[in-house]
């Protein structure tokens, strides 16, 4: 399946502008569409504090804030127009997650920005965590720093034999196939899977396979078992100057990789370069 309808999150951070050249350059390259959404936030107030605030407050703190969102509207269009793509954007009021989640289902690939704890106009915390379980297609996290080129030229696919990675590999297909360098960093499955699956050629059928679609790859491996696996991944990514990583995300289960920490959400912290993921 191509990839033809692009779901933007917006607000008013810094690394907004990140977001949105990397969505035009992927709608020019597929003749997508672009649907912005920027999310004024339902007001929330705890029942111990009700009597202070009144309802009059609060909807002006709301009509302000969605008047901010739709100013700052006019300038994300006008940069569309600018660069010749389709978008439509919107203020809506609610919750963020459930209604990227909701829109999810219509979108081809849901296109979320880092976390920055420097900015406090970065609306990012948490939700590549929670639409990566929730939402229903594959995201495209932003680094919200530096200055990026156009995501899909040179391409790392990291394969670690997973479900979650076969499905990466699957969703980015018709970015794959589209690339100049398509490099797969393989490592072993997991302990468990390669134990049922003792003496599978992982690496040969994954590049069967890339091969059956038209991709032409090379193989590239983690030579060093020691070496952190997240420190392995943006090494190869520096080595090739890869412009996109794919990644199967949360192998393992999300209490131990929220406790441990893990390849996922280590990359998500330090990465500057987009991350296609999906789960």
């Amino acid at each position: 399946m191509e990839i033809k309808r692009l779901l933007l999150h917006l607000d008013h951070s810094k690394g907004c502008r990140n977001r949105l050249e990397t969505a035009f350059a992927m709608a020019r390259r597929s003749q997508a569409s672009i649907d912005g959404l920027f999310i004024v936030p339902d007001y929330v107030v705890p029942s111990y504090v009700e009597a202070q605030i009144s309802v009059d407050l609060i909807t002006e703190v709301t009509e302000k804030a969605i008047a901010r969102a739709e100013e700052a509207l006019v300038d994300y269009r006008r940069l569309a127009a600018d660069a010749g793509v389709d978008m439509e954007a919107h203020v809506v009021e609610g919750q963020v997650v459930p209604i990227l989640r909701e829109h999810s289902k219509y979108a081809d690939l849901l296109l979320l920005g880092q976390d920055d704890p420097d900015d406090p106009d970065n609306t990012s915390y948490g939700l590549a965590d929670a639409l990566l379980f929730e939402g229903a297609c594959p995201c495209l996290v932003v680094p919200h720093g530096g200055k990026l080129a156009a995501p899909g030229q040179r391409i790392l696919l990291t394969w670690n034999a997973s479900r979650e990675s076969a499905r990466a590999m699957r969703e980015a297909l018709p970015l794959l196939q589209t690339a100049e360098t398509v490099v797969v960093l393989s490592s072993e499955p997991d302990r468990g899977e390669g134990l049922i699956a003792r003496g599978h050629p992982h690496a040969e059928e994954l590049a069967r396979t890339l091969e059956a679609h038209g991709v032409d790859s090379v193989s590239s491996g983690i030579s060093d078992t020691d070496m952190n696996p997240a420190d392995a991944i943006l090494g190869q990514a520096a080595d090739m100057n890869a412009d996109l990583i794919v990644m199967g995300a949360y192998g393992h289960a999300r209490l131990r990789e929220i406790i441990l920490g893990g390849v996922t959400r280590e990359l998500l912290k330090r990465t500057t370069l987009p991350l296609f993921l999906a789960h």
